[in-house]
């Protein structure tokens, strides 16, 4: 059923990917002023050439050319004036973009637009970026005029291009510049939807559902920064203030998301303790960002300047933890989002790079976009490959089932009166022939077990499985007398797959039989990072890859241990000398290197 549902989402997520695609060309090729594109629109005009500029408190006026940076206090105004060209037609619109400076538009000297005036408002103290489209009214004059003010020195004094053209050439102009990374953001916010509502269908006891949703929760959060941080929500909406915060509120929640996620992984007690304590550290700053705000002691735009180096430092911490730890996580699907995270610092420090240089025009934070974006994308392969592996593991579980309900008719023999003969048989030896008595034992438990094993599998401590191991040595000794065996068993409460460790000894003692002074050897031991079974015999020296001698596949039993318990096998071999294998079965947090 989970399989149908994962087709079903795949077909929706093609459909949609092509019908964002469709939508990316459109806006790219077609909605321009070319006479050769489909949709002739006409481009606006740039209107940047001789603009009277007067500084507040000077009656002295300056001819300049726009864009210009003017040395100015931060809250003074700047007012610059041109007049509308003769040949534009009646449906005349401006357009400009500016960065947290208050606007106030004059038509003749009828004030016909204002944006950020925010004197009266105790939650946002300055205005938002975004861009201004202003409809001329010809009959109330021939000039323009437009005031500028920032509370912020850094964009104090700031005047963009001022573009001209008829309302609707103005927005296909807009739409063709910011369609585009609009789609993709709706694109990416869609496939995230699909994605988790198909996630709460899923019946899969396997698929790890908190990682998954802090997963995709998280890229939902990259999504709708980027989609109401899109000038196209301004146009839809028409409301710069409500747009702007909500990508800010997005773009604080979003560490908190990303560090829940990496919690979410099996790893080393000290990295998640790191997480831990960076998931409190960004749900503080995001509460102290928003009581700020409306308390109106600091506002988003001086406040976020604090939380992107918050970021950028906890991103590169991130990087550096990955590379030391990459190989010690239980979890090694966190090493595939390593490049991802790499990326999206990447991106960040030239961000920073950027804002810190002043290379920015109209496309502040487009940098950081691009990055957060592919990084959303890899997590979010990243997390459909786990949905699909921890699914191909429950249908591996189902085929495991059906072969243990054909096993059925095995459990039907009376096993237990059979035991009950041959212990009847030992106690009535026992005294007479301890030797052969011992014997039937081993057979009886080595039987057993081999019985067991039809319909029996999962995990089991070690201390079963060493018993029917040193039954096998017990009649492999009658059965070769000059066989030396020698068991150390200094720590057997840890987990193995059933009946997977028996045939690696089996294997050891037919090699060494091979020679006159036959010996075997199987420890069992404890090191930091994991338990090991090493199981060593005097043979030629052939590796058991190459020649195993028990009846089950070496390769078989080698995928077993691994996909179970996350085991390694160690073989060394010593020509004439024997051979050396070591199961390494790593602890809770850790993985095993080769």
């Amino acid at each position: 059923m989970n399989e149908r549902r994962l087709q079903q989402l795949n077909i929706l997520v093609i459909i949609a990917t092509v019908v964002g695609v469709c939508m990316m060309f459109f806006f790219a090729f077609f909605i321009r002023g070319n006479e050769n594109r489909r949709i002739t629109l006409h481009m606006p005009d740039t209107m940047n050439d001789s603009w009277v500029l007067t500084r507040q408190g000077d009656e002295a006026q300056t001819l300049i050319d726009i864009p210009d940076r003017i040395k100015v206090k931060p809250g003074e105004i700047l007012t610059i004036a041109h007049a509308i060209p003769d040949t534009q037609g009646d449906d005349v619109s401006l357009c400009f973009y500016t960065e947290f400076q208050n606007v106030i538009v004059y038509v003749g000297g009828t004030r016909v637009y204002e944006s950020g005036v925010l004197d009266n408002n105790k939650i946002m103290k300055n205005a938002v970026p975004g861009y201004h489209v202003v409809d001329i009214d010809r009959t109330l004059g021939d000039t323009v005029t437009i005031q500028l003010a920032s509370y912020y020195r850094r964009y104090s004094g700031k005047i963009t291009s001022v573009y001209i053209g008829s309302h609707g050439d103005i927005i296909a102009w807009l739409i063709e510049r910011n369609g585009i990374p609009y789609v993709v953001s709706l694109m990416l916010v869609v496939l995230t939807v699909l994605l988790g509502i198909s996630l709460l269908f899923m019946t899969n006891e396997n698929i790890n559902k908190q990682k998954a949703a802090y997963g995709f929760g998280f890229i939902l959060f990259v999504a709708a920064w980027i989609f109401f941080g899109n000038a196209m929500m301004q146009l839809l909406t028409k409301n710069q203030f409500a747009t702007y915060m909500a990508s800010q509120i997005f773009l604080l929640l979003m560490p908190v998301l990303y560090f829940m996620y990496l919690r979410s992984f099996a790893m080393k007690r000290r990295y998640a303790r790191i997480f831990e304590i960076m998931i409190y550290v960004y749900s503080v700053n995001f509460l102290t960002g928003v009581v700020f705000q409306l308390v109106g002691v600091c506002d988003f735009a001086s406040y976020m300047f604090f939380t992107k180096i918050l970021i950028l430092l906890g991103l590169m911490m991130l990087c550096f933890i990955m590379y030391l730890a990459a190989d010690t996580y239980a979890d090694k699907s966190i090493y595939s989002n390593f490049w991802a995270n790499v990326i999206l610092t990447a991106s960040c420090l030239i961000e920073f790079g950027l804002h810190f240089f002043r290379f920015y025009k109209n496309f502040q934070g487009l940098v950081l976009q691009i990055g957060v974006f592919v990084f959303a994308v890899l997590l979010m392969i990243s997390i459909e490959k786990t949905i699909i592996q921890e699914m191909n593991a429950e249908r591996d579980a189902a085929l495991s089932s059906v072969g243990h309900e054909k096993s059925q008719a095995v459990r039907t023999i009376d096993t237990a009166y059979i035991y009950s003969a041959l212990n009847t048989a030992i106690k009535d030896l026992k005294e007479r022939d301890p030797v052969n008595s011992r014997l039937i034992y081993d057979t009886s438990v080595f039987m057993q077990h081999n019985m067991d094993a039809v319909y029996k599998n999962g995990l089991v401590p070690f201390a079963e499985e060493l018993q029917y191991i040193r039954a096998y040595l017990g009649m492999a000794r009658r059965i070769h007398p000059g066989l030396e065996i020698l068991v150390e068993d200094k720590v057997t409460d840890f987990q193995i797959p059933y009946s997977t460790i028996e045939p690696f000894v089996e294997n050891a003692v037919c090699a060494a039989v091979e020679k006159q002074k036959a010996k075997v050897v199987v420890r069992s031991y404890e090191r930091l990072d994991c338990y090991a079974i090493q199981i060593v015999d005097n043979g030629n020296g052939v590796s058991p890859a190459k020649k195993f001698r028990a009846r089950q596949n070496f390769q078989t039993l080698q995928k077993e241990l691994k996909k179970s318990v996350g085991a390694l096998l160690d073989i060394r071999v010593k020509p004439d000398k024997g051979t050396i294998l070591t199961v390494k079965i790593p602890k809770q947090g850790y993985i095993v290197k080769e």
